[in-house]
């Protein structure tokens, strides 16, 4: 519950960051660097060995995207807004493991997944029709990879939960590097001592509490596990409106509630 309630805040430490000089990219790159060499500590004793390249690689590649993906959102969208977009992931986990694994569709899943894409709806229109921008797009596209990676890991269940910290850090780097690179940015040149915050962050808090809900997701029952997500959503809508004063709307409201029933419904019956 501590980490999923810290996920729902992370987007304040990330916009000071950032108002010190700090890019998405360039902060998720500094920030994860630091998450990747603090989870080495978990590595001892070989726990994180014996993952096939494949795996690795694809976990790597798909944690890059998510984290990445969301920070960058995060830092210029509606905080509200792209936590829920994000946490469709459910959906596209129970719809890929449908594709790739074969499993069925229970009636409940179904009914939630109706609920969470009526509740994007409602998010996204804005007078005539529906819209997205870019930077919803980017929180969509983070859910999606989160959710292929969680895929990858309920067809490889041994891979260790050091094995996956160490692969999805490592993974930002790796592809905030290429972003980097594609996009031709400059070196930033940041406030005072905004590197070595953004590095210490991403050591302590970002390894922290991912860890937390790692742990509690593997160690709970799927219908309990999924209850940290309302925690984070409700923990993000509250931080907005008390550090932003931002008003919620009545259908931004009920969008946001049936996105995270939805959700939280997938979630407890997949599998």
């Amino acid at each position: 519950m501590v980490g999923a309630g810290s996920w729902g805040v992370i987007w304040y430490p990330l916009r000071r960051l950032a108002q010190a000089g700090l890019s998405g990219v360039w902060l998720a790159l500094l920030m994860y660097g630091g998450a990747a060499a603090a989870s080495l500590v978990l590595c001892r004793g070989g726990r994180c060995t014996g993952v096939p390249r494949r795996i690795w690689l694809a976990l790597a590649v798909l944690g890059g995207i998510t984290n990445i993906g969301f920070v960058v959102a995060v830092l210029h969208d509606n905080i509200l807004r792209v936590t829920l977009l994000f946490y469709l992931s459910p959906v596209w986990s129970v719809l890929a493991a449908r594709v790739f694994l074969k499993e069925r569709l229970s009636l409940p899943v179904v009914a939630g997944i109706a609920t969470a894409l009526t509740g994007v709806m409602m998010l996204l229109w804005r007078q005539a029709a529906p819209t997205l921008n870019g930077f919803d797009v980017l929180a969509l596209a983070s859910g999606a990879a989160f959710a292929g990676a969680n895929v990858i890991l309920r067809a490889q269940p041994d891979v260790a939960l050091a094995a996956k910290l160490l692969a999805t850090f490592a993974g930002v780097v790796g592809v905030g590097l290429v972003a980097l690179a594609v996009s031709a940015r400059g070196v930033p040149h940041p406030q005072g001592l905004a590197v070595l915050a953004a590095v210490v962050a991403g050591g302590l808090g970002i390894f922290t509490i991912t860890l937390l809900v790692q742990y509690g997701v593997t160690a709970l029952p799927v219908r309990q596990s999924s209850v940290l997500l309302l925690v984070e959503v409700v923990t993000a809508a509250f931080s907005q409106h008390l550090l932003l004063h931002g008003a919620l709307t009545a259908r931004a409201l009920g969008g946001a509630l049936a996105v995270a029933a939805g959700a939280t419904l997938v979630a407890a019956y997949e599998g």
